[in-house]
């Protein structure tokens, strides 16, 4: 029986294991692979039908140009022709009238010919019967003398902008000058319409096909034929008039001729239906094939590893059992160390700050013991005296009282931040804490000349810390903060602290100040122990400050900001943020 459970003596055991565990692979693989391909086919449909598509749009654009160009060509030869007959002397009023009627009448795109004088009043004109040309014409015309400046100017033809007809649609024209030698005999023109320049010239295919537009200078819409179908945005195309030279483009939108029609949807999931049950078969009788190989080799197998497995399962057990308590053990151990250090590491870091805030607590300590002397020495004086005033003695026994209370607070307050105490998560109010903290520094505030600034909202819930540590964080960043702005030379000497929600029961402080900075290159480094930028200083606060906030849960961090200045920032727990233990 341990012969047989020796994992060298059956490998072929191994691999039919494995095949086992795996019954899906294969058929798994071609149906995907099968997929993919008809996935590939279809979507290669798609890009070739979408290619005919375009191709068909470009060659749309270049008919609908040409079409255009030839018909405009054709309407400035017409005037041409006139303008020979003018020149000659050959033309006449009803020679005019009849050519010209006949001409508008048998191209639908034209609204009028006008035939001007050289100060530009209209001498003949012909127009459809729809559009009443009149005396209003003349305000028309005069309103481009522009086009027709320039058509003189060049002794050529000229096309004006687009403008307003006097049936409200957008028109252009076309004028060509007339000149005997150098003299201006008058002007042609030709007056079109926008809409049934489009309408009439376009052949009727690619108006049934595409959303037609007209545009003028700087793409600005002049007529758009009314859709009759949904378009396809991907299928738009844009190209300039040759003629007129006046900036116009047509662009064209192709009408949707989705590739996916009822025909096509059916066609590919019948195709992924087939080969989805091919896939399914094949699946279903690999399984089979592999799970009587499985019942025959457990059957085989079953009365030879039964006892052998359940008696190393029971030592391997016994032995897990007996590792997991000397790890529990261990970890306990190693976690009750690493608390001791870091309440040493706390108060170490505590006690250094205050040695090297001395001088400025015993200014602060000594202000109110001196005021005591003083009001003592006078009180002394007043009773010497040969009628003592006792009001005033009263006065100055009051302000000893006020003094020494005064003095007792100061002391308390390095008592309790300097005492080694075990921590305690207790719920505490953001803002007396930040204010106590901000007393520590006091003195150095007031000698360094420096506007320190507390932001914090009166909504703020409390925070769910240990104080002392807390404070010792605030302490030493604020410090940091007073020890950056002693040597510079910038005039606002300010430090800000300020604490937002910072997410789901979080609270962010911030401690900004307006010194120097600090490199880019040294930002990662000022939280490693022994880093320091002062000289005499050991390089802990900040390391330790780091290692206080993550016990917190919490996470500390430095900005460094582009113009003057950086941020220390820490997230702490609220009170709604429930913690089972202490730190």
């Amino acid at each position: 029986m341990m012969a047989s459970a020796n994992p060298q003596n059956d490998p072929p055991r191994r691999k039919v294991g494995w095949a086992l565990r795996l019954p899906w692979f294969g058929p798994a693989v071609v149906t995907f692979s099968m997929l993919a391909l008809m996935g590939l086919l279809f979507w290669r449909l798609q890009t070739h039908h979408l290619a005919q598509q375009q191709q068909e749009l470009d060659r749309s654009l270049v008919t609908a140009r040409d079409s255009i160009s030839t018909r405009l060509a054709a309407d400035e030869s017409f005037l041409r022709v006139l303008a020979d007959q003018a020149t000659a002397g050959a033309l006449i009023s009803s020679k005019f009238h009849r050519l010209s009627a006949s001409y508008v009448s048998d191209h639908p795109h034209i609204t009028a010919v006008y035939y001007t004088r050289p100060d530009h009043t209209i001498l003949w004109a012909s127009s459809k019967g729809e559009e009443d040309e009149g005396d209003d014409a003349l305000l028309r015309l005069s309103e481009h003398s522009a086009a027709f400046d320039r058509a003189i100017e060049s002794k050529s033809s000229v096309y004006s902008q687009t403008h307003i007809g006097l049936a409200g649609h957008q028109c252009f024209d076309l004028y060509v000058p007339v000149f005997n030698r150098k003299k201006l005999l008058g002007t042609f023109v030709v007056a079109y319409s926008s809409r049934s320049l489009i309408r009439s010239i376009l052949d009727r295919a690619i108006l049934q096909g595409h959303q037609t537009e007209l545009l003028g200078e700087n793409d600005r819409r002049i007529y758009r034929m009314p859709s009759v179908a949904s378009v396809d945005t991907r299928l738009i195309g844009t190209i300039a008039l040759a003629r007129p030279d006046n900036g116009m483009s047509l662009r064209l939108t192709r009408y949707a001729s989705p590739f996916w029609e009822p025909g096509t949807v059916v066609l590919a999931a019948i195709s992924f239906a087939l080969i989805s049950g091919m896939g399914l078969g094949i699946w279903a009788l690999n399984r089979q094939i592999i799970e009587r190989v499985r019942a025959q080799r457990a059957l085989h197998d079953a009365n030879t590893d039964l006892e052998t497995r359940v008696r190393e399962r029971t030592r391997a057990l016994s032995e897990s059992n007996e590792k997991l308590a000397c790890e529990m053990a261990e970890r306990q151990v190693a976690e009750e160390r690493a608390r001791r250090h870091l309440d040493q590491l706390a108060q170490i870091g505590r006690v250094s700050t205050m040695g090297e805030m001395a001088a400025g607590l015993a200014h602060e300590l000594h202000q109110p013991l001196a005021a005591i002397t003083s009001y003592a020495k006078g009180c002394l004086r007043i009773l010497n005296g040969s009628s003592p005033d006792f009001d005033r003695v009263q006065y100055a026994v009051t302000h000893m009282d006020e003094q020494s209370t005064r003095a007792a607070e100061i002391i308390d307050r390095l008592r309790t931040f300097l005492t080694p105490n075990s921590p305690e998560m207790l719920a505490q109010d953001l803002l007396p804490l930040i204010e106590e903290s901000a007393s520590f520094v006091e003195p150095d505030r007031k000698r360094l000349g420096i506007d320190l600034v507390i932001d914090v909202s009166g909504q703020m819930p409390p925070v769910l810390v240990d104080r002392v540590q807390i404070q010792q964080i605030l302490v030493n960043l604020m410090k940091n903060a007073f020890e950056s702005l002693e040597g510079s030379d910038t005039d606002e000497r300010r430090v800000t602290i300020q604490a937002m929600p910072g997410g789901v029961d979080k609270i962010e402080v911030h401690v900004r100040d307006t010194g120097p900075g600090c490199k880019p290159e040294d930002l990662t480094r000022v939280f490693e122990p022994f880093v320091s930028t002062k000289s005499g200083s050991m390089g802990m606060g900040l390391s330790i400050s780091r290692t206080i906030i993550e016990a917190h849960e919490g996470r500390l961090w430095a900005t460094a900001h582009d113009g003057r200045g950086m941020t220390f920032s820490f997230t702490i727990a609220a009170e709604s943020h429930e913690k089972s233990e202490n730190i």
